[in-house]
């Protein structure tokens, strides 16, 4: 549950263990001496606000804690855009390539500042004084303490960190005030790899920011995707498809294989008009997307294949090359149906004994 800020300081070693599941602590990992800089620890490192459970999760994590792989050069820089016309409508910092990338090229990795639960939690430490409260003092009690914590987290950043954290957009600032909280929801990537088991829907789930890949903007055509790698606690961000030099560097906000119009209202959450290639022809991406999930392959599909002779060597394959094309016409390569048709592709070529395409594959 959601601690006081004294019981949250994690006074024991770095790699205690001997947390009850779901106590929510704050720990540094991996750990680093209190008086590091970034000049002596260039991998950085993470505060995190995390349960028990958690804690030992990451620190049994075989390999844990590997250092940062990044390619031999740089291949990005954080800059404005040098064209009018970027994927939004408002001409925010982000993220630019510096030399072509190739899909599958690792462009940065990348140890998140923070890491904190992406929604707010409330403990039985609570539970008697929330009933005695109407719904709207239960909120208000629950929302300051929440924000205690998050300051009690982020007082552990060093000062150089927390300078930073502080030039991070705030879609929720008011009268020039940014907020912990809102710089967090702004910021914050969804950690796929760190989750707490027996919590429904996303109540398990963590948010980390980073400074850098946090500047990362919205397109419902990303070029981009960030995967979460445990044994160097980093998030690496690697090219999905061919870039340019001097392209923006995207990703997507939302589930962009949702129509023009849930699109764009799930964008306003985050203050963003986005007028990318799909944006601009709403019509001809909408199409694409109805066209894709009408003829998505499922296992189902593959398995009536392999036991109906009657069926081509090639039928499931040319349905999946279609949606290969479909996804690619609309730049959604990192769908994961995109990963999946190239799976069922290779499946195929193995069900069929051609291993050299299978590999290829």
């Amino acid at each position: 549950g959601v601690l006081s800020t004294t019981q949250l300081i994690e006074d024991s070693p770095s790699d205690m263990l001997n947390y009850e599941p779901h106590e929510l602590i704050c720990t540094t990992q991996p750990a680093v001496p209190i008086d590091a800089t970034r000049e002596h620890y260039p991998d950085g490192w993470t505060e995190c606000l995390i349960t028990g459970l958690m804690k030992q999760t990451v620190l049994q994590t075989p390999s844990f804690c590997q250092p940062l792989s990044q390619p031999d050069h740089a291949s990005y820089r954080v800059g404005t855009a040098s064209t009018p016309n970027g994927p939004t409508s408002k001409p925010l910092p982000g993220l630019y390539a510096t030399k072509k990338l190739e899909m599958g090229d690792l462009i940065l990795s990348e140890r998140p500042v923070l890491i904190v639960p992406a929604m707010m939690r409330v403990g039985e430490i609570f539970s008697e004084l929330l009933s005695q409260l109407d719904n709207h003092d239960q909120a208000t009690v629950v929302s300051n303490q929440w924000q205690e914590t998050l300051e009690t987290v982020f007082g552990r950043l060093s000062k150089e960190d927390q300078e930073e954290f502080w030039k991070l957009r705030d879609i929720r600032q008011r009268n020039g005030k940014k907020s912990i909280d809102g710089i967090v929801k702004a910021n914050g990537f969804a950690i796929l790899g760190l989750a707490d088991p027996g919590l429904e829907d996303n109540d398990g789930a963590y948010s980390g920011v980073c400074l850098v890949l946090s500047q990362l903007n919205h397109s419902c055509r990303p070029n981009v995707e960030r995967y979460w790698d445990m044994p160097s606690f980093s998030m690496q961000l690697r090219a999905m498809r061919k870039i340019s030099n001097d392209e923006e560097l995207t990703v997507s906000y939302i589930n962009q294989l949702e129509p023009y119009a849930v699109r764009q209202k799930n964008l306003k959450l985050f203050d963003i008009v986005c007028t990318c290639q799909s944006c601009k022809k709403p019509k001809i991406g909408d199409r694409r997307r109805t066209q894709f999930l009408k003829g998505k392959l499922t296992t189902d599909d593959f398995l009536h294949w392999i036991k109906d002779a009657s069926l081509s060597d090639d039928h499931i394959i040319k349905r999946a090359l279609v949606q290969i094309s479909l996804l690619e016409d609309d730049g959604l390569e990192d769908s994961p149906y995109y990963s999946d048709n190239l799976m069922m592709i290779m499946l195929c070529y193995v069900a069929l004994g051609d291993d050299e395409k299978a590999m290829r594959w």
